[in-house]
């Protein structure tokens, strides 16, 4: 399968294997996709880790009916080696924590769109049960009223922490009016929010006044990785009932954007 594809580049090399670009010729058509050469998935060890590799991609199947999420074609072989490569989209713009210095150049409107493109992506995966365990560090200047939601999302007790579609809804709340975010969720069921207001209430406006007056400040940008996080990808034991639950299923280049593609277990 690897005659298919052509003008293959090296990118990055990271926990779980080298990514490169290439031209994919797929019938008759050009397309740009990224491959991961995996490290320990190779023909010595293939029943060994070939489990693993399958439960993955059926974990990251079940997710693709959000256009926020790297889609993965496939998998294919790299020419001359025993080594097995993953064919997913290229993200054009990198991932997440390499545009960190373009993002803080945003405003926090800006900020917050992005922020609700990710919650978009995360909503489908949190669907099929799969979830984070990074908490990243709290940004000194940061407003009050999303620092309040983070800390809600962090709850001890899971029951008590607000679901992806209650965190978008709150996030467009601080981006759109309510009306609209109600449309824009898909939330047909009217009667649910009959309580909310179509003018924005006090508390709204006050965490609007937040962002607004919040200053867009470079120097206090966490550019090193959290020391309890990880986020090098690699491989997980599937057999495990702990590390099934805190399945890390977003990879390097895995956030799409509605116009440029910029990357979420």
């Amino acid at each position: 399968m690897e005659k298919q594809f052509r003008n293959v580049e090296y990118l990055d090399k990271g926990g779980f294997g080298t990514i490169y670009k290439a031209i994919w010729l797929e019938s008759g058509q050009e397309r740009e996709v990224a491959l991961k050469c995996l490290n320990n998935l190779n023909e010595n060890n293939l029943g060994e880790n070939l489990n693993d590799i399958l439960n993955e991609w059926d974990c990251h199947e079940k997710c693709l009916e959000s256009i926020r999420i790297i889609n993965l074609h496939g998998f294919t072989k790299k020419r001359g080696t025993s080594n097995y490569m993953m064919v997913i989209d290229y993200a054009n713009e990198g991932n997440l924590r390499g545009n960190l210095t373009k993002v803080i150049e945003k405003d926090w409107n800006q900020r917050l769109f992005m922020l609700h493109e990710i919650i978009s992506g995360l909503k489908e995966m949190h669907k099929q049960n799969l979830i984070h365990c990074e908490r990243p560090q709290i940004i000194e200047n940061t407003p009050q009223c999303y620092v309040d939601l983070m800390k809600k999302c962090w709850n001890e007790d899971p029951l008590k922490r607000p679901s992806t579609l209650e965190v978008e809804y709150i996030i467009g709340h601080w981006i759109y009016r309510p009306t609209e975010i109600i449309k824009y969720l898909g939330v047909w069921n009217y009667n649910t929010y009959s309580s909310i207001d179509t003018k924005t209430s006090e508390e709204l406006k006050s965490n609007i006044i937040e962002f607004i007056n919040a200053p867009i400040d470079n120097n206090n940008l966490a550019v090193e990785p959290h020391p309890q996080a990880c986020y090098t990808s690699r491989l997980l034991d599937f057999t495990s009932k702990e590390l099934s639950e805190c399945l890390d299923c977003l990879i390097n280049n895995d956030i799409k954007t509605s116009d440029n593609k910029t990357n979420e277990n």
